[in-house]
């Protein structure tokens, strides 16, 4: 009877956040809107797994508390087992207002590389100040209880996390000219309140550049993080690969950052989680070529780009750097932009590092 219950009043939540952006579209004339740069729109009635998981999911989805139609919800039920996630936003003239409520079994990472199963239970309370279209500060305060549901290669933790953040982020990047900057400069802390277990500060600092040339465009991405205290072993910071935040826990589909893997980080010609410590600086180089069509202003639902691209890294762990020099990637690649989809597959050829070989890497998204 409880599951009958939840799913009665989800479906209501459903149909409110379907019909609650219509009325605040049409409030608030006294300040310039906010503009939207939507990353995520989908509706899946019925997904199912080995015949016993199914999904109810309906969602719009941005950049946090970016978009005026940020709500989603997503229910599942599993033999014995009711999970949701459930996330709404209010907009206010400068201001805006989330929450989100999530108790669901996630993989952390993509399904196709290195992850295992988690059961994640949270809530955050979050709140974004907009300056302009281009600059916003997002405060965020966040609890979660994780528990492995399978065991992976690598360490992990089975505990729970009470932290607070806060990202002043400017993102300038316009699609169609591939020119702007995206950046963001990140402070947060966990304190053992609540029942956690984990004390800790950490800094994060991602910095990525785009510059035109003609049918090719120039990348230049520089991303550094720091952790001083007790933290999960498994989510302090992992280069190898390519690591999206969006793809490894759900504190990161409602927001990006504190409770999943740090950092989106991109260290093609390794494998994931190849390095994993407290700190690490991270530099990329990507030079791309639009194959086709002839410029970004005539994709109408398909295009192809070629890609060539060097990555750098120094990880740290306990003040201890994990590699006497920097380790480097270098490849080439090429990107399927198929309606707003975009698909990368990538060859890196890995250097300065011994035992290491040439490896394929898929990737679903941008990262920079």
């Amino acid at each position: 009877m409880p599951a009958k219950i939840l799913r009665l009043v989800a479906c209501l939540l459903l149909l409110h956040f379907m019909t609650a952006g219509l009325v605040l579209a049409n409030t608030h004339s006294s300040y310039e809107d906010y503009q939207s740069q939507l990353e995520l729109e989908y509706f899946v009635p019925v997904i199912t797994y080995d015949g016993s998981f199914y999904v109810a999911t309906y969602a719009k989805m941005s950049s946090i508390l970016r978009d005026q139609e940020l709500k989603f919800v997503l229910l599942a039920t599993e033999k014995d087992f009711f999970n949701f996630c459930l996330g709404y936003t209010l907009h206010a003239p400068y201001w805006s207002y989330g929450l989100n409520l999530y108790h669901m079994p996630i993989y952390t990472g993509p399904l196709w590389s290195a992850g295992f199963w988690e059961l994640q239970r949270g809530v955050s309370l979050l709140a974004s100040r907009h300056f302009t279209n281009e600059q916003r500060l997002d405060l965020r305060l966040q609890y979660e209880n994780f528990t492995p549901l399978s065991q992976p290669s690598y360490p992990v933790d089975n505990a729970a996390l009470f932290g607070f953040e806060a990202t002043v982020t400017r993102d300038n990047f316009y699609f169609f000219a591939q020119s702007g900057r995206r950046e963001y400069l990140s402070l947060g802390a966990a304190y053992p309140l609540l029942g956690a277990d984990y004390q800790y500060i950490k800094a994060e600092l991602d910095q990525r550049r785009y510059l035109p040339l003609g049918r090719f465009s120039l990348i230049l991405a520089t991303r550094a993080g720091k952790i001083w205290g007790d933290y999960p072993v498994h989510r302090g910071f992992a280069l190898g690969g390519i690591q999206q935040v969006s793809m490894s826990s759900l504190g990161s589909l409602t927001n990006v950052g504190l409770l999943g893997t740090l950092a989106d980080t991109v260290l093609r010609g390794y494998h994931e989680h190849r390095f994993c410590g407290d700190g690490f600086i991270l530099g990329n180089l990507e030079l791309r070529l639009l194959a086709w069509p002839s410029s970004y202003r005539e994709i109408r639902g398909t295009a192809f780009s070629l890609l060539a691209f060097t990555d750098a890294a120094l990880v740290w762990n306990d003040q201890n750097r994990l590699t006497a020099s920097p380790s480097v990637g270098v490849g080439v690649g090429f990107k399927l932009f198929l309606y707003g989809l975009n698909l990368g597959l990538d060859y890196a050829v890995p250097l300065n590092t011994p035992g290491e070989h040439p490896k394929w890497h898929f990737s679903i998204g941008e990262v920079f």
